[in-house]
Order: C-alpha cells, then structure tokens, then sequence
C-alpha cells in the first residue's frame, strides 16, 4: 500500500512539473501491462471452522482493448494472477504451511470505466473502477466469482498515440468456495505498461491571422513656404536655397500648374525703396526656382513692400522676419 501511495504522489509532482503539450487523442486503443501483486490475509471459514488464509507475493500480466473519448475510456480487461499459498491457520489448529506446489491463480475478465484528468502536461493522471468476473484455481479445484476493482494512476505521454502507463489497483471478488475453503479473494496489485491509441490527434486551431498594419500615410506635402533675407539684401542664404529646393521639389510632385512668389521688407527704409526691395526678392527666387527647372511662365510674382509685415513694427524698425518671400503653391 505504501508503494502504491508513493506512485500517486510521484504522479501528482510530474504533473506540477511536466511543461510539454499533450494532446488528446480520441479512439480505439490496446494496452498491454504486468505487475506485482500483494495479497493480504483472508479469512476463511473451512467448515464449522473460520481461520486466515495467507498468500506470498506473486505477479500479474495482462491486456486490455478499449475506447478513449479524450477524457473519458470504456475497456474490456484480461488478466492473469498467480500467487504461491504460504499457510493455512485455523483457530484452535496448528497453521498448516502450504507445499511449494500449493498455488493459487485466477483468470479475471473485467470492464473498466476510467476517466483520465487531462492537463497541458504529458503526464495524465487517471481513476476508474471495473466489474466482472474471476476463474479461480487452486490446482484440487476451481470456481468462477463476481469481481470487482479500483484503479489509480497516471499515464505518460511518449509519442502522440503511444503511453506509458503505472497504477494502482484493489482488486476483489465475491466468496468463492474451493474445496470446501471459503474466502474472499483479495489483491493490492502495482502495474506498469504502454497503450497505443489507433486514433489521431486533433487538428491543431488555425493561425491566428497577422495583425493588419495600417500603411503609413504618405506625407502630406506643404504649399507654402518661406524664405529670408539680409537686411538690405537679395541673396540667398543657404538655408533659404534648401527652401526653395523643397518648394520646387514639392510643386514637381503635386504636379501644379502656378507658383505665386511674394515679396516683403521691413520699415528701415522709403516705402518707394522698400517696394523695389521687395519685388527684387521675388524675382531672385523666381530665378532659383526656373534654375531648378522650373517653368518661368508658371512662376508670378509681387512685391509688397512693407505694407504687409510678418511682425507689426514701428517705422524705420530691422525686423528680420519682415525681410521675406512667401512661396504659395495654389
């Protein structure tokens, strides 16, 4: 019995522990298994007389074919049980040892109802319970009886349709009367074994599609730009000719027909002055643009003097973001 309670515990750790995926697998299986059996003392009733009846060890072997549902199994079970009699102690009676002939086996045929308690693991444990009957023989007679059993256990998953088994069983049947000797047969059996599932594993769940990705929304081109200037000047800086580079850049790319260029100044100078400055400014980047392969006859332009400023300002102010063209793409 401590065996049999060690092996459940073991069951129990494998299954905390145990991280690969098992899979259910449904249909017709066999399972072939042998073990060890321990039969406890009985007791007897020999006439008017009641006495125990005690068995050495012995051993098991069997199979068994079967269904599995994925949780649930319905078996039928063939087993053979073979234990040596060790003695016979009647009350008021010296025991009486049993020869090394002395022998008891017994053919059982059992349906089995065992429900697996499936898991993410590959270790499966396992319960179920079994009727059906016993063929008695103690060699000077035989009988057939109503037997029962309980199993526990676990099974381990080695292949998708193979497994390994171990468990544990009680195993009884009803009186049974050979050769006058009355008693209940009874075994604590530990086994150990494979089963194969003829079924197949079911289809794993379909990908789940990949995530949409939205396209990155094309760059929104600007229509309008600007440049400055020096004071008193019609350059262009450097900075200013990237902004034209742009401009015409992006008007090649929207594919407009009209560029509008217009001039300013600050107030450091004539108005009549400024009004000249202005439209010199236009004009130096219309020929930047016509440089960059723009149609002149696409390009206007204006010169405002400082009747437009960017920053409001007294007369005769330098205010540098006055000093301008403003590049607009209709």
């Amino acid at each position: 019995m401590r065996l049999a309670l060690g092996l459940v515990s073991a069951a129990a750790i494998l299954v905390a522990g145990a991280a690969a995926q098992a899979d259910m697998v449904s249909g017709p299986y066999i399972t072939g298994f042998g073990g060890y059996t321990i039969n406890p003392d009985v007791g007897v009733d020999v006439g008017p007389f009641h006495g125990d009846l005690s068995f050495e060890d012995g051993w098991i072997g069997g199979a068994a074919v079967g269904y599995d549902w994925g949780r649930g199994r319905l078996e039928f079970e063939g087993a053979y049980h073979f234990n040596k009699l060790d003695s016979l102690d009647l009350d008021g009676f010296a025991p009486i040892q049993a020869g090394d002939e002395d022998d008891l086996s017994a053919i059982s045929g059992m349906i089995n109802a065992l429900y697996d308690f499936e898991n993410t693991s590959i270790v499966t444990p396992y319960i179920g319970f079994g009727m059906g009957a016993a063929y008695l023989d103690d060699d000077n007679d035989t009988d057939t009886v109503l037997a029962y059993q309980g199993i526990v256990g676990t099974k381990v998953s080695i292949t998708e349709n193979l497994s390994g088994l171990v468990d544990y069983r009680y195993f009884r049947t009803l009186e049974t009367d050979l050769g006058g000797v009355k008693f209940e047969y009874e075994q604590h059996i530990i086994t150990a074994g494979l089963t194969y599932n003829f079924g197949t594993p079911p289809a794993p769940p379909p990908a789940e599609p990949a995530p949409m990705v939205e396209p990155a929304p094309a760059p929104v081109l600007a229509r309008s730009y600007m440049v400055f200037f020096d004071w008193d000047s019609v350059a262009i800086s450097s900075e200013a000719s990237q902004i034209i580079r742009d401009a015409a850049a992006a008007a090649q790319q929207l594919g407009v027909t009209r560029i509008e260029l217009t001039g300013h100044a600050d107030r450091s100078g004539s108005a009549r002055y400024n009004q000249r400055l202005s439209l010199k400014r236009a004009d130096a980047v219309k020929a930047e643009l016509v440089a960059l392969g723009v149609s002149a006859d696409s390009i206007s332009t204006v010169g405002k003097g400082e009747t437009a400023p960017l920053v409001p300002t007294p007369d005769g102010v330098r205010e540098p973001q006055n000093r301008r063209v403003e590049i607009v793409l209709p």
